[in-house]
């Protein structure tokens, strides 16, 4: 069995769920996402139970697989941005390690007007989520996440609940 890495990108509608769901500062205390059209979750078909682009993806690993969660919103971040901050697992928490952000330092192609066809790249810090899957079963989780303004202020926290199902 060879290890799979699994992508899972996260788009919020972080404009809708502030204007939806109202601000609300209290990080120890998100508001629920019960709005399926709000969250979309995408990753490769191959490891699609159900779900892909929707709120509850549900996917499918394998033991020793690495999963690696990361956010934006809809408008690219340009007004609103989604940040993830807390993981529960409520149902198979023992069936994955913690997850934990991990910060990165990488180029982002960036096009160059004055030459289209050669991308020039800026330097800049980033982050996901990962986890390793330890044993088979099925995973029930909240991810707990912030939206933040484009001037770094926090407008809300909040929360939904997508699954893993690991084979044996």
């Amino acid at each position: 069995m060879e290890q799979e890495i699994i992508d899972v990108l996260i788009a919020f509608d972080a404009e809708t769920i502030i204007s939806k769901f109202g601000t609300n500062t209290n990080a120890t205390a998100p508001v629920q996402i019960t709005d399926n059209s709000l969250i979309f979750m995408i990753t490769k078909q191959a490891d699609v139970v159900s779900g892909n682009a929707g709120n509850e993806l549900n996917i499918k690993a394998q033991t020793l697989d690495v999963i690696r969660w990361r956010e934006t919103s809809l408008n690219m971040d340009a007004t609103y941005t989604g940040i993830l901050y807390k993981f529960e697992a409520p149902v198979g928490g023992n069936l994955v390690s913690t997850p934990t952000p991990l910060e990165i330092d990488v180029n982002v192609p960036l096009p160059d007007p004055s030459n289209p066809t050669v991308p020039k790249t800026q330097a800049i810090k980033d982050y996901f989520w990962q986890c390793t899957v330890q044993e088979a079963g099925n995973v029930t989780y909240h991810f707990s996440f912030m939206v933040v303004d484009r001037h770094g202020i926090v407008q809300g926290y909040f929360w939904w609940d997508p699954f893993i199902t690991i084979a044996a």
